[in-house]
């Protein structure tokens, strides 16, 4: 037993050997893909790609084989690649390709070459001057701003006269960004990421710009600073604004809010709580004995002229329970002014306030409307189905009449006498009844006519058949073929 479990364990082992060496080559460190080397230096450069298994290298330049024709270029027999001589022209993208029998990998550097002599450096087949910003083993890259989001929070600043100010512009890239300042369009002094103002004057407010740039780009920033007077009273509502409205469910209500303050106020929506409504704190605010919500979506702040602002709060689509009292809450830094206005809602021809006694009031006042609706139709609706049940009887007898008639018709119709027969027609049916009576023993003529009873004294038109086809030769008979078969 023993014995096959050693077996088994050196079959697994050289399982193991086997799939492990049946694999492609892989990159072996870390790869430094951008190599700087000075024009007449030596280069070994090599491929940082391994194989358990014995594989083939090569080299490429920008897409060409590297081969043995090349005069300063070798491959040694571990697959790096030796470059004497360094010239401009060796900078560019060199790609080693490393196969064995199960794959390849590619592994790419980008070659610069360094002129310490005129201060530049060639990659590809561009020039670039050397700057002490610049990484060359690094990727280059233009100027971004780390912190834009924090910027952007900031980017309308109103400060008091005599204060200061420091306005930061803080930017990356490879090669390190280079610093410009601009206000309202025309170049400052300052060539650093942030610049810093004190005792501020009303002529310091304006536009400020910030640029940052490098060889491969530039990015820009504006600030907009305004600087006031010491600020000597809080903000004013101008009157009347905002009006109570009275609308009904679903119509759209704009409350509007007018502003007169030295500095841009800060305006909010509150809305006044009933004690019995139940309201996280954290939205609420208590001032005088009364709690208010914050209203959200409390609208754009307009600036007008000579510091007038304009502020507004809509309701798209207004119901019942968006009724009650409403406030416009201005603030600045010497204190805060409120004005309110109240919604009523209706609801057909009611009122519907917040108060549950106005809703059951309005309810019932609905209720006892439609019930004397009810009474005053009351005959209209007795008298409507008896004149239709009436219309539908008088319809029934008409149609049965009017059966009738058609019956009757039809009756008359069937019942009527026959057309007389005409003489030539008769003759002539008596003429053949008579040549067929003679091929008979018994004559049926003669048999039916002896059972007729007896009738008052006529001339006698009793002929025998010779006689009557003596008369008919004398007389040709007529004969139309469109005649009409009658009946005898």
């Amino acid at each position: 037993m023993g014995v096959v479990t050693v077996y088994q364990g050196l079959l697994f082992l050289l399982a193991l050997v086997f799939c492990s060496a049946n694999s492609p080559p892989s990159l072996s460190g870390k790869v430094m893909q951008r190599v700087p080397v000075r024009i007449g230096k030596n280069i070994k450069q090599p491929c940082n790609a391994q194989s358990d298994m014995p594989e083939l290298t090569q080299w490429k330049k920008d897409g060409q084989s590297i081969n043995p024709g090349w005069d300063r270029f070798k491959i040694s027999q571990d697959g790096e690649l030796r470059i004497r001589d360094v010239e401009k022209s060796d900078a560019g993208l060199y790609t080693c390709i490393a196969t064995n029998g199960f794959g390849s990998v590619n592994v790419n550097y980008t070659i610069i070459v360094i002129d310490d002599e005129k201060q530049v450096f060639y990659e590809g087949d561009k020039e670039y001057q050397i700057t002490a910003d610049e990484d060359l083993t690094k990727d280059g890259s233009p100027p971004y701003f780390e912190d834009l989001d924090i910027m952007r929070k900031s980017m309308h600043l109103e400060k008091p006269v005599r204060s200061t100010i420091k306005l930061t512009c803080k930017a990356e890239g490879n090669p390190r960004p280079e610093f410009s300042w601009l206000k309202n369009g025309h170049s400052l002094p300052q060539r650093r990421s942030h610049i810093k103002m004190t005792e501020l004057t009303q002529a310091d407010s304006g536009a400020y710009t910030c640029v940052a740039r490098n060889r491969l780009g530039q990015v820009n920033f504006t600030y907009d600073v305004e600087i006031i007077d010491e600020i000597s009273e809080k903000p004013k509502l101008i009157a009347p604004h905002p009006l109570s409205q009275n609308v009904t469910v679903g119509s759209p209500v704009t409350f509007q809010c007018f502003i007169e303050s030295g500095v841009k106020p800060e305006v909010k929506w509150l809305k006044r709580l009933d004690h019995s409504e139940a309201i996280p704190p954290a939205n609420v605010i208590e001032y005088d004995g009364e709690r208010f919500i914050v209203l959200k979506n409390a609208g754009v702040l307009l600036e007008k002229q000579d510091g007038h602002y304009l502020n507004k709060y809509v309701l798209s689509k207004v119901q019942p329970k968006d009724a009650g009292t409403f406030v416009c809450f201005a603030t600045n830094r010497r204190g805060f002014t409120t004005r309110q206005a109240h919604l009523t809602v209706r609801q057909g021809s009611y009122v519907v306030e917040n108060s549950e006694e106005e809703i059951e009031k309005a309810f019932n006042n609905s209720s006892n409307q439609s019930s004397e609706s009810a009474e005053t139709n009351l005959p209209l609706l007795i008298g409507l189905p008896s004149c239709a049940v009436l219309f539908f009887i008088l319809l029934a007898v008409f149609l049965m009449q009017r059966n009738n008639r058609c019956h009757r018709s039809d009756n008359s119709v069937k019942k009527s006498p026959r057309p007389p027969v005409p003489p030539h027609e008769r003759d002539a049916f008596y003429y053949s009844s008579c040549q067929q009576q003679q091929q008979q023993t018994v004559n049926p003529l003669l048999t039916s006519r002896e059972k007729l009873p007896p009738k008052t004294p006529t001339p006698s038109m009793d002929m025998t058949c010779s006689e009557f086809s003596s008369v008919s030769r004398n007389h040709p008979q007529y004969y139309n073929p469109n005649h009409v078969t009658y009946g005898y």
